[in-house]
């Protein structure tokens, strides 16, 4: 017997052999290939927002019912589709809404999805939403396809609530790729519509809920809201009965007329008010949505500037149910000059937002799924787009079908001021078009158009704004008739394919140029004749491969730069500066997966007028200030040790981080520009001084002009160090190779941090927070690596006054994050102006600050803490040896916000400090079950009536603070604590 009774089979292991073989072949190509990815990632479920905000849905009683039976609805397991019918303006999508908060809060479902469905549905992109609502995207490019990977998602993913708003014609459901989902129990349908007919599906046939006008006196309640309590003065009272009577018991007519009647007061402007709701149908619109109409054009009239209403009618441009960016009506109001007397695009930014948040406030526009976007009711849109047609204002708008041919001429377009169409093809297009009042042109083609009329843009010479994206180019030139514009001060060229954009160079007048994810290879030299250009837009442009040298120094008024997945900063064609600086105030960084880094230092030592820094979506990014060439020692050592390398930003107000998890740093090898006590010391790393032939000192040379010339091009001397004379590059080569690099001892300290530090995750070092003494606003988000975001252990106690001009910080979802403030010397001065601390999703941070840190803030007015699930006290004992009893005031403190933290015992639970809150005025708590007390000593809240506690329950002060969380306690009263 062979091998103790077991004989292989050789036959078998020779087969199982070359198998192995062929799969070991078919891993290595694998393995190779997948080189070619830097790194891959799954998409995390987006995080649900829930802000601790007080604007509530209503809570009418003639809702409670509907609601309350949907809910039973969808607790059915016999019921697979609910339908939300009512009339528009009537509260459908508020109703939803509330309804997906209350599903959400009671964990009925493991995930819920919301799309907008509209008129004309877009099955591709409904998809998309509802597959990035679970958590994924989508891969498959066409509909059938796509439609089983979301069968797919739901299934895995098991009880899923699907809520599709405003539908407006039968689904469907199967081309969607739900239909088996639901059919297998996996998941459920609430959709909102106006029709009742949509409810006839030809697959499920939903349980229809009606949503109801409102009572009398619901509808008399909601418009003495809107209006203020001053309505309730005896000569106003009968009046304003008529005036909410016209509104119909309609929810959007009573809050568009009721908030442009706020706090007026006077009863000869409430008359006139009446008198136009009377008097205002609108043509072919009947009975009750007549009411709506109505209210709306009244309260665009009611406008009380033009600037408003300008900035409202731009919103009509968009389709409907689009999320319109509050940035792109920023960038028209810098071209249609909204504003006289406004120099800068963050001036105008200021204005167009404050404008943006009184047409929120007068619900004449909505929030926007997507951050900083704003929406329109589809009714309110539909007024607006029959104000804007109307002659005066001159407006074309055709986007909801997608022309298949350009609007036939059966009419002058000599009074158009404004166009704005959705073509499908750029087909029928006249050779010439003659508009001679038009000053914006926005043009939308869904298929990427080889043609274009050289003569299409004669006949518009007063022409201001041009706007053409989704493929209305696809030529490697521009034709010749765009540079009749001279006029021209806003040009965005978005998802285009283009070649030679030099032509732009001669619009002398542009002060907005975009190419937002077009397909662009080169920006050249002509660019940088735009001597009045403010606003720079390359987001997306993956192609980008060289800015031509000078042209970024020749935009002299350039204010705003935004890039992405562009990486050649350092060529010396990419790029140019002075010793003067670059005058960008803003730079912003878009979704990249391959950068690592933003920018190199030396680089960011230019951009001395830098206020604001934008960073989104950057996977791999690591530090935002990059680590310079990687070159011999010598180089690396006067890299790190030389003035050229020192980061000083003075004018930096804004740095915004969102969505970087393996951020580490914002810059390890770069040291403020603070000047350092000169010490004799001599750095030679490699312990002997390098030959004027070897191969590290040449390479260190070339290394070195390369350097020198991408970044200060104009230089012609250099200083090792300060106490050494310049000498010249282009002389005294073999100076340079065999000179000494002489160091500080701070220096010499630097270099070997930085040398050691392989996993920095401290975002600003000490080292570089003097950097940034004008900072104001800070926030930073899910950023996944970060442990500390201030280490100020290193910091001179003596000197150190930092961040004294930061006024508001956020910190959201950095899972890993243990110290916002990092021990440092306990006289540290700094943080005087913080008025604003948020904190939220931060799951390792166990405390927010220790009484050292406590006492700089003596501007604080507001903290909010939530969702923390780690936190166990507000304010942590410094150290063991911490035993002097003192008072912590927070003198200026008015809102405490403490919110769905698990873990949370009190707010401090030592006995060494007693607390001063002259200020306080609201202290919210919610979702805090460990909650035992506020704190062991004494506090005082002279102004506090009360205690918060959740949405709904008010609780009066019983003796002190701390007396009345322990008394909520002891009388166990259910507040979810």
């Amino acid at each position: 017997m062979c091998l103790n009774g077991w004989c292989p089979n050789l036959k078998l292991r020779y087969s199982l052999g070359k198998k192995a073989q062929k799969n070991t072949q078919v891993i290595d190509e694998l393995l190779q290939k997948g080189k070619d990815y830097a790194r891959v990632y799954n998409i995390k479920t987006p995080l649900k927002v829930r802000s601790p905000s007080t604007e509530l849905f209503k809570d009418f009683e003639s809702r409670k019912s509907t609601i309350q039976n949907v809910l039973n609805a969808l607790k059915n397991d016999d019921i697979n589709m609910i339908a939300l019918w009512g009339m528009a303006g009537v509260g459908k999508t508020k109703m939803a809404k509330e309804i997906k908060r209350i599903v959400e809060s009671d964990n009925l479902f493991h995930k819920v999805a919301i799309t907008v469905v509209s008129q004309n549905p877009n099955f591709i992109k409904i998809q998309g939403e509802l597959a990035e609502s679970l958590g994924t995207r989508l891969q498959a490019e066409f509909l059938h396809g796509r439609a089983n990977e979301l069968y797919s998602i739901l299934t895995e993913t098991k009880k899923v609530l699907l809520i599709l708003d405003d539908v407006w014609k039968p689904l469907d459901i199967e081309d969607i790729g739900v239909y088996q989902a639901i059919k297998e129990k996996s998941c459920k349908i609430l959709l909102t519509t106006r029709n009742e007919e949509t409810c006839n599906g030809k697959s499920i046939r939903p349980k229809i809920f009606p949503v109801e006008l409102l009572s009398e006196e619901e509808a008399w309640n909601l418009f003495k809201e809107m209006v203020g309590d001053y309505i309730n003065a005896s000569d106003l009272i009968s009046i304003a009965e008529q005036v909410a009577k016209e509104c119909a018991r309609l929810p959007l007519a009573i809050a568009v007329v009721g908030s442009a009647l706020r706090n007026k007061s006077d009863k000869n402007e409430w008359k006139a008010v009446l008198q136009q709701l009377k008097m205002s149908m609108l043509e072919n619109i009947f009975d009750l949505q007549a009411k709506v109409y109505s209210s709306i054009g009244f309260s665009y009239n009611y406008l009380e500037s033009n600037e408003a209403k300008s900035c409202f009618l731009l919103c009509c441009l968009y389709p409907e149910d689009y999320d319109v960016p509050v940035e792109h009506l920023v960038r028209y109001g810098v071209a249609k000059r909204f504003f006289n007397g406004l120099d800068t695009v963050e001036e105008t930014r200021v204005h167009v937002c404050a404008i943006v948040q009184n047409l929120r406030r007068s619900n004449l526009l909505l929030d926007g799924n997507k951050a900083e976007c704003v929406k329109m009711h589809d009714v309110v849109r539909d007024v607006v787009i029959s104000i804007a047609s109307k002659e005066e204002n001159g407006f074309m708008v055709n986007l909801d079908k997608g022309l298949k041919d350009w609007p036939p001429m059966d009419r002058s377009y000599d009074s158009y001021t404004a166009i704005s169409l959705l073509l499908r093809e750029m087909k029928g297009h006249p050779i010439e078009l003659k508009c001679p009042k038009l000053q914006l042109l926005r043009l939308s083609c869904l298929n990427h158009s080889k043609t274009f009329p050289y003569n299409f843009f004669n006949g518009m010479k007063e022409l201001k704004m041009l706007s053409m994206q989704e493929g209305c180019f696809s030529l490697t030139l521009l034709p010749p008739s765009i540079q009749i514009f001279q006029n021209l001060q806003m040009l965005n060229l978005q998802s285009c394919r283009l070649g030679d954009v030099s032509a732009i160079g001669t619009l002398g007048n542009l002060e907005i140029l975009g190419f937002p994810n077009s397909d662009i290879e080169e920006l050249q030299s002509e660019i940088g004749n735009l001597s009045r250009l403010k606003l720079l837009d390359m987001k997306g442009c993956d192609s980008l491969k060289r800015i031509a040298a000078g042209v970024l120094s020749g935009l002299s008024r350039l204010e705003e730069l935004y890039v992405g997945r562009f990486r050649n900063w350092a060529c010396k064609t990419t790029m140019e500066g002075n010793g003067e600086g670059i005058n960008i105030l803003l730079l912003s960084y878009w979704p990249s997966r391959t950068s690592r880094n933003l920018l190199p230092a030396s680089i960011a030592k230019l951009l001395v007028q830098l206020q604001v820094v934008k960073i989104s979506n950057c996977n791999l990014m690591e530090n935002v200030i990059q680590k310079e060439y990687e070159a011999g020692e010598e180089m690396r050592a006067y890299i790190l040790s030389s003035e050229a390398h020192s980061l000083k930003w003075p004018s930096i107000k804004n740095i915004k981080l969102f969505g970087c998890p393996n951020l580490k740093t914002f810059g390890s090898e770069v040291k403020s520009g603070r000047k350092e006590r000169k010490m004799d010391a001599e750095l030679d790393p490699r312990g002997q001084e390098p030959s004027a032939g070897s191969s590290s000192a040449r390479e260190s040379l070339g290394l070195f002009n390369r350097w020198i010339e991408s970044c200060v091009p104009r230089c012609r001397n250099y200083s090792p160090s300060q106490g050494n004379s310049s000498s010249s590059l282009g002389e005294n080569k073999n100076d340079l190779i065999n000179k000494k690099i002489t160091l500080t001892k701070q220096e010499k300290q630097n270099v070997s941090e930085t040398e050691n530090q392989t996993k920095i995750s401290s975002l600003f070092p000490h080292n570089l927070i003097e950097s940034l003494e004008s900072l104001q606003i800070f926030f930073i988000g899910k950023c996944d690596s970060l442990e500390v975001i201030f280490e100020l252990e290193g910091l001179n106690a003596e000197e150190s006054n930092i961040f004294n001009n930061l006024t508001s910080l956020s910190l959201e979802y950095l899972p890993k994050l243990l110290h916002i403030w990092k021990k440092g010397p306990r006289e540290i001065k700094g943080f005087n102006y913080l008025r604003h601390l948020e904190v939220s999703k931060c799951h390792s941070l166990k405390c927010l600050f220790t009484p050292s840190i406590a006492k700089l803030l003596v501007k604080l007015e507001e903290i909010k803490v939530y969702e923390c699930n780690e936190m166990e006290e507000i304010l942590a004992k410094e150290s063991e040896d911490e035993d002097n009893r003192d008072v912590i005031a927070f003198p200026l403190v008015k809102t405490l916000w403490l919110w769905d933290l698990q873990k949370l015992q009190c707010f401090y639970i030592e006995d060494n400090h007693d607390f001063e809150w002259p200020s306080m005025g609201e202290i919210f708590i919610s979702e805090c079950p460990k909650l035992k007390m506020f704190v062991s000593t004494s506090t005082k809240t002279p102004k506090l009536g009360g205690v918060r506690m959740g949405y709904k329950v008010f609780q009066p002060m019983v003796g002190d603070l701390n007396a009345t969380i322990q008394h909520i306690i002891k009388q166990k009263v259910c507040y979810n604590l």
